[in-house]
């Protein structure tokens, strides 16, 4: 099982994407700061859930299907990645953004990498047995 660790960081959001086919996420920060999910993650803002990315693609009685990279996009434009925590024993991650948004990433699987993120020319990757394994870049 992981110890805790915390990255401080002040790199601003550029983007987000999602793969359909594949139900994977990307987010795009400067720095080449980025995280590849194959999981599942929700976004609190002031401690309140505001979305789960289960929930893309659904209509919840509403005229259209809900779309998360656009809501996504909207909200975190202009907003600052300023730590990432991995959480001691799951690996699941936490990432502290200004405005005091936050996003919860969870391992999901006890047998895949749930996801992966590059930060300062390492990748991290979260292992199903709440794990993370790093790797530097060459």
């Amino acid at each position: 099982m992981t110890n805790e660790q915390t990255f401080k960081t002040n790199s601003k959001f550029k983007y987000v994407t999602y793969e359909p086919d594949a139900d994977s996420w990307y987010f795009a920060f400067e720095d080449k700061t980025s995280f590849f999910l194959t999981t599942f993650w929700r976004l609190l803002h002031n401690n309140k859930i505001e979305m789960v990315s289960l929930d893309n693609g659904n209509q919840f009685g509403v005229p259209k299907l809900v779309d998360l990279v656009e809501m996504l996009t909207k909200i975190l434009t202009g907003k600052s990645l300023l730590e990432i925590k991995v959480k001691q024993d799951t690996a699941d991650l936490l990432l502290t953004l200004t405005d005091n948004i936050q996003i919860e990433i969870f391992i999901s699987s006890t047998g895949y990498e749930s996801y992966n993120f590059s930060l300062d020319n390492k990748n991290y990757y979260g292992l199903g047995s709440g794990d993370i394994a790093v790797f530097e870049n060459k």
